[in-house]
């Protein structure tokens, strides 16, 4: 058995009913090296947001953080280093690092750190530790679920490091519930250690749409019309844009006054698909591709846009239609994965790999379907404060607890 939580004398509470002084400073060392990379994307958005909440709501998280990576710590990770109660990046490259921990299970984590009550694997790999109990984050299974959409080389990494950490965790955080029955089914992973901790948004962010003037300015630069549909995410095959222009090219046959599609985000593996489907089409500057954007340009854009347009063919969460529902734009989406657990009732849901299903849902987005005020008030109760308590809940209820082997 581990160890509970050690007294640490600068944080403890008083039990009226005890003579005793009872620790509430829990020790976690958590591997946060998925926020090396740059720029951020999904998984880099959702770990920053967690544990910047985590820092800020939960003071019994003693957080120590342990990052590495070839490159140099990014903003992101000097930002969460400087308010945790430690930070330790260390410069090596990523296929090492994991190298030996899955297929060595050494160095213990502990080994940078110091000593903990719980080691956190923050993004599929499950450091090893002297001991204590370990959990680990899985966001998707993707690479198993559509292994076509993903290079062999990526489905092979994903595979060894989920393969390597769900059997061997005490606990499983999966980051929406379709993620969680992923987990159990695919690696048959006992339901009672497998938990949700959802998603979330800075609800301040979003509260206040920007100037009409600033919107005009951001639309400039990028070549975007005053009325368009926003799709916000890497260009890759998993988010299904070939289909998407499908549909939007019959949509546009139909309806002269069809709004421009903006596609904003970096192009990723498989880009080719989407340049030949817009060749194919001769969209011509009907359909803007912002490339990466700054947090600031993407909140203004989700602000500004008709509507948001997101049929991905799987999600682990699904942070962008959380955003759009946030800034109470219209949604069409995706009925798989976790994009229902999202958006609830409050879009246009729809098979995603049925080019007419995407163009009917398009006609019925732009027919004004969606009750963006319910949709906004769903968004509310996906907020980091709550995602943080409840991660912090799991760090106390598996803290005292033993590991698997």
């Amino acid at each position: 058995m581990a160890a509970g939580p050690r007294v640490i004398l600068r944080r403890v509470l008083h039990n009226p009913f005890r003579d005793t002084v009872i620790d509430s400073t829990i020790r976690i060392a958590a591997d946060l090296s998925c926020l090396a990379a740059q720029p951020l994307t999904g998984v880099g958005y959702y770990t920053r947001d967690l544990f910047a909440a985590l820092l800020r709501h939960c003071p019994e998280v003693e957080l120590r953080i342990f990052a590495g990576s070839a490159q140099a710590p990014s903003p992101a990770l000097k930002e969460l280093g400087a308010r945790a109660a430690g930070f330790y990046p260390l410069r090596l490259p990523t296929r090492l690092r994991l190298a030996a921990w899955t297929r060595l299970g050494w160095p213990p984590i502990e080994t940078f750190t110091g000593t903990a009550d719980l080691v956190h694997g923050g993004f599929h790999a499950l450091p090893p530790s002297r001991g204590v109990p370990r959990l680990v984050t899985v966001f998707d299974v993707t690479a198993l679920r559509n292994p076509e959409t993903h290079t062999a080389a990526t489905v092979a990494v994903h595979r060894q490091l989920l393969e390597h950490a769900v059997p061997r965790a005490d606990g499983v955080l999966a980051i929406s519930e379709s993620a969680r029955q992923d987990v159990i089914e695919l690696f048959g992973a006992d339901p009672d250690r497998v938990h949700v901790v959802y998603g979330g948004i800075n609800l301040e962010e979003f509260a206040t749409r920007p100037a009409e003037e600033e919107l005009a300015a951001t639309r400039a630069r990028f070549g975007i019309h005053e009325s368009y549909l926003l799709h916000l995410g890497t260009l890759e095959p998993r988010k299904n844009i070939p289909r998407l222009l499908d549909a939007y090219a019959r949509v546009r046959d139909t309806r002269p006054d069809t709004p421009q599609l903006v596609l904003a985000g970096g192009e990723g593996w498989g880009a080719d698909a989407i340049h030949a489907a817009l060749a194919q089409h001769q969209l011509g500057d009907a359909v803007a591709c912002t490339g990466y954007l700054d947090r600031a340009d993407a909140v203004r854009l989700l602000h500004g846009a008709r509507g948001f347009v997101y049929p991905s063919l799987y999600e682990g969460f699904g942070l962008p239609v959380l955003e759009a529902m946030a800034c109470r734009v219209p949604v069409l989406t995706s009925n798989v994965s976790s994009l229902p657990e999202v958006i609830g009732t409050h879009g246009v849901l729809l098979e995603p790999e049925n080019v007419d299903a995407i163009a009917a849902g398009l006609h019925a987005l732009l027919d004004g379907a969606g009750d963006v005020a319910a949709a906004a008030e769903r968004a509310k109760t996906f907020t980091w404060e709550a995602s943080a308590k409840t991660q912090a809940k799991l760090y106390r209820q598996y803290a005292g607890g033993s590991q698997r082997g």
